[in-house]
């Protein structure tokens, strides 16, 4: 074999293997400023709504319709708060495990407190994806965790 073809084929082997094991989110957020978010913790958005209580008191709950969370099929998102004061809310998604691109999605507000979205999420060969929605509010807010199959 010759040693060009070799280099080659170690060249293309690295930039495969990157593209799944490297987490670009963290490597694009190290450039966005700097928001403070409050991490999910034990919920299971499959079963249920979850809720955050951000640095300022405020609490968000967030659900998904259907809870199965299909790839490649339109997703509803509701976000509510009991804060009837709030006007916009914007919700970013994006893949914990692999590049899938960025979606900033403008929620609707329904009545004072409850925002919802649609918006279908990209299938990957992989499976098993990780997803993070995050509800950035100023400089603070809510990161929510959901995989989907």
């Amino acid at each position: 074999m010759k040693k060009g073809l070799l280099v080659q084929i170690i060249l293309v082997i690295f930039i495969v293997s990157s593209y799944f094991l490297i987490d670009f989110n963290e490597i694009y957020n190290s450039f966005k400023p700097d928001i403070k978010l409050v991490k999910q913790e034990n919920c299971n958005l499959h079963k249920n709504p979850c809720s955050i209580k951000i640095q300022d008191g405020r609490v968000f709950t967030l659900e998904i319709f259907p809870k199965d969370i299909p790839l490649m099929k339109t997703l509803r998102f509701r976000v509510t708060s009991a804060d009837k004061t709030i006007k916009d809310l914007n919700l970013r998604l994006y893949s914990k495990n692999m590049f899938m691109g960025y979606f900033n999605l403008k929620l609707n507000k329904i009545k004072d407190g409850i925002f919802e979205v649609s918006s279908l999420l990209p299938t990957c060969p992989v499976g098993k994806m990780i997803w993070n929605a995050d509800l950035e509010i100023d400089s603070i807010g809510a990161k929510f965790i959901f995989k989907t199959e």
